[in-house]
């Protein structure tokens, strides 16, 4: 009797294209406009590092996590660039409390916040060696799906550009939590389920705890939040998505003769 192929979620932004350096871009464009608006500077020589620190803050506080409204970016770094700290910056913006002497009124950080949007909209770049490890995993007959967080129809018109669409079975938005993996598992009860991400926390952890394989092609972008400890908790830390692809090959091999 054949095995079940071998089901593998991957993950889309940072694992697939360079989502980060769409982000970079954005973030600097943001903290650009704020100075301008605001008729200050920032005086750090890590810019990207400065916006980063406030935009971290945000997302540890917010409930939205890495989600929230992206005004609230803007009211931050403003507070930052008058010498306020990113914790106690997110703290105000959240709770809306708007300094009397902002020069910024809400017509200006509409602005701010439409550049930015518009700048995130930009089509991102695959990562090195994506197609080729698109093409192993396809060529051994690994069923791909992509999840997002993020729009579907968005994730498509990527795949899409890149020529990848026709090897992905489908393309799912899906909350990273257990319950959700638990679903795929049961989905594909019989068939070995790999989850391959750059963010434990996101795509390793709930994966694991229902009982995925799991792959990590660690991020540049990594949240203050996270240590290298979090990294191991994969059962394969890759350099690239080749290496991934080749792992998850090698797994769904093991699997048809019973091994592991």
């Amino acid at each position: 009797m054949s095995h079940q192929q071998t089901v593998v979620l991957v993950d889309a932004d940072n694992t697939l294209w360079d989502t980060d350096a769409v982000f970079q871009e954005a973030q600097l464009l943001l903290l650009t406009r704020v100075e301008e608006e605001a008729g200050a500077a920032c005086r750090a020589v890590d810019r990207l590092a400065f916006v980063r620190s406030y935009d971290q803050a945000l997302a540890q506080r917010h409930h939205l996590h890495l989600r929230y409204p992206p005004q609230l970016l803007v009211r931050s770094v403003e507070a930052g660039l008058a010498g306020i700290e990113p914790e106690a910056a997110s703290r105000e913006a959240i709770s809306g409390r708007i300094p009397a002497a902002s020069p910024l009124d809400q017509v200006g950080v509409d602005a701010i916040v439409s550049d930015y949007v518009q700048a995130l909209s930009r089509a991102p770049q695959l990562l090195p060696t994506v197609a080729e490890g698109v093409s192993v995993a396809t060529h051994a007959r690994l069923r791909l799906y992509v999840m997002t967080e993020g729009r579907i129809e968005k994730q498509k018109r990527i795949l899409e550009l890149h020529g990848l669409l026709a090897s992905f079975e489908g393309v799912w938005e899906l909350t990273k939590e257990r319950s959700q993996f638990d679903r795929v598992v049961s989905r594909f009860a019989g068939s070995r389920v790999v989850v391959v991400g750059d963010q434990p926390d996101r795509d390793i952890f709930p994966a694991k705890a229902a009982g995925c394989s799991t792959v990590l092609i660690p991020s540049r972008f990594k949240p203050s939040w996270q240590t290298q400890r979090d990294q191991e908790e994969a059962d394969h830390v890759a350099v690239n998505f080749l290496d991934a692809a080749r792992w998850c090959v090698k797994a769904d091999a093991e699997n048809a003769l019973g091994v592991g």
